[in-house]
């Protein structure tokens, strides 16, 4: 078969190249399709490999056919078109190469491409699909190249940044910790990495926790020539997991701080455990706890933990603290403090000091409520502590004059007593009773009998020493207790009360049966060795021996062994 081959600028070709004889045999064994058509488009020839096709165009099925053979007549060197059928499976895309030949015949090549076109569109679907995902997802992709620097990143940028101010920059350029190599080297990695959490800078300044993950990028000779991957912003999942973090550290104090209170009995100690548990737990260099001073109402320190240097200071910052202020924090010297007034029923009963080291990162919000907490549970603590002084006192003291009462003095005699066996020391004990008292009540009635004996009281206090015990055993007893006091110690004593009592006269019941004071005594020498029952029983005898012998004086009991205690006028 005769062919002719076509070329744009046919006339500087030499003519006996544009002849050429086309083997049918060869045609017909070719493994890919070939045909032969005539100008109006029906098929002169077609090899195995070709013959469904011809089929097809024989029975109408591709009228694009014709068409194509008249362009490719009229088009020098032939035209190449790719068509798209609608056939059985679906659709075929065919790649169609028509030449023109001799006696407006056309060779016709025509090449399956469907396979090739569809794998073509899958991968730019998934390049768009990976494209759209990179772009709505919140994750900043990036790449970088050989040095560590970023070569591509999402077009949206990242932590605030624009795209261009990333590019062309190291990573370590935005991280907070310029120093941590294994963050570093995640952005130059040579093996798989999964959810590294580094800390980076925001373009505003502030912190962004990212999660990165990273693959190496090996070239086509298998170099490895940088690394790409994924960072997610796990900044408010960090912050929750630390406010969570704090809570549980929270409730922990608060709980160990509460059981305490549970499970120990002396409010003091409480106090002290709540100051060493704040200390632990916050990790401060001091916690100090400030109580109001029963008498001045100067708040005093309770209980601490840390250096005695640092509690001065925090006592110095209360000291100057507003009485409207309930909070404050402050530096000073090497040292951040927080000063914080305790509470209860909306009525300052305290302080709480915690001080860092300026070196210590200051608390964050979740510590700072640490303290807040610890500052109201401590309040409840101090409560306890007072009410449990006031039970104290009330359990010590008299009710009616203040004085101790009978279990406290003996209590307290005891205790002192026993010092004097281990060191010698004289010391006298003396019951005081008023001497016609119930013809004050009789006459006057109790109220003025009460006022009586709240005079008496106050006179007894007014003529003894800090350190002596003075005690309202009931009634219209009373009883002293003089350290140190020797004989003729006690007995001037003794006078001065006597000469003071002149002034409860003025309660008598009758002019002749005034109100007065009678006062025995009992002596304890360096040199003797009696139980203190002895004592108590020897000062009891002689209240009743002066009471018995006349009124309005005093007796000091007769050494051990002798037999009657000595009145003195």
């Amino acid at each position: 078969m005769n062919g002719t081959l076509s070329a744009h600028d046919a006339s500087d070709v030499d003519q006996n190249a544009l002849r050429f004889e086309l083997d049918p045999t060869t045609m017909a064994q070719a493994e890919a399709p070939v045909m032969v058509m005539r100008r109006d488009g029906q098929p002169l020839f077609a090899n195995k490999n070709a013959m469904g096709f011809a089929d097809g165009i024989r029975e109408g099925l591709f009228p694009e056919i014709v068409a194509l053979t008249e362009r490719a007549l009229e088009t020098p060197g032939g035209v190449v078109e790719l068509l798209t059928f609608e056939v059985q499976r679906g659709t075929a895309t065919l790649e169609l190469t028509a030449l023109p030949m001799r006696d407006d015949y056309i060779l016709l090549l025509p090449r399956d491409v469907s396979m090739d076109r569809n794998l073509r569109e899958a991968l730019i679907d998934s390049r768009q699909r990976y494209r759209d995902i990179v772009e709505v997802s919140s994750a900043f992709a990036w790449e970088t190249d050989e040095s560590g620097k970023f070569v591509f990143v999402s077009p949206r940028g990242a932590m605030d940044y624009k795209a261009q101010a990333l590019l062309g920059r190291m990573p370590t350029d935005f991280m907070i910790e310029k120093t941590d190599q294994d963050a570093e080297q995640i952005f130059k990695t040579r093996r798989d990495v999964r959810d590294m959490p580094i800390w980076f800078y925001r373009a505003n300044g502030s912190s962004a926790c990212l999660s990165v993950s990273a693959t190496p990028i090996v070239n086509r000779d298998g170099q490895w020539s940088g690394a790409r991957g994924l960072a997610h912003d796990i900044t408010e999942q960090r912050q929750h997991e630390s406010e969570i973090a704090n809570a549980r550290n929270r409730d922990r104090l608060i709980t160990y701080i509460v059981r305490a209170m549970r499970d120990e009995i002396d409010p003091t100690e409480v106090l002290r455990n709540a100051a060493s548990a704040s200390s632990r737990a916050l990790a401060c260099a001091a916690c100090v706890i400030f109580r109001p001073d029963s008498d001045s109402g100067d708040m005093v320190e309770v209980a601490s933990q840390g250096e005695d240097a640092l509690k001065k200071h925090a006592a110095d910052i209360l000291n100057a603290l507003p009485a409207d202020t309930d909070n404050q924090e402050i530096a000073r010297d090497d040292y951040w403090i927080k000063i914080r007034r305790c509470h209860y029923h909306h009525r300052v009963n305290g302080a709480v000091a915690f001080l860092f080291d300026r070196h210590h990162p200051l608390p964050n919000d979740g510590e700072r409520a640490i303290m807040d907490d610890v500052a109201d549970q401590i309040g409840i603590a101090i409560e306890q502590a007072d009410n449990h002084d006031r039970i104290v006192t009330l359990s010590r003291t008299d009710g009616m004059t203040g004085l101790l009462n009978r279990r406290a003095f003996f209590d307290e005699l005891k205790r002192r007593y026993a010092r004097l066996i281990h060191e010698p020391s004289p010391a006298s004990l003396m019951y005081v009773d008023m001497d016609n008292f119930k013809l004050v009540n009789d006459i006057h009635g109790h109220q003025r009998g009460d006022e009586a004996i709240l005079r008496l009281s106050q006179l007894l206090q007014e003529n003894t020493r800090p350190g002596d015990l003075v005690a309202r055993l009931g009634g219209d007893e009373f009883v002293i207790w003089l350290d140190g006091a020797d004989r003729n110690a006690a007995e001037n004593r003794a006078k001065d009360l006597i000469s003071a009592s002149a002034i409860l006269r003025s309660f008598s019941g009758s002019e002749d049966r005034p109100l007065g004071i009678s006062l025995g005594i009992a002596v304890h020498e360096t040199n003797e060795t009696e139980n203190i029952d002895d004592l108590v029983q020897r000062a009891d005898d002689t209240m009743y021996f002066i009471k018995k012998h006349g009124k309005g004086s005093y007796a000091i009991a007769e050494p051990v062994g002798a037999h009657a205690p000595t009145r003195t006028d």
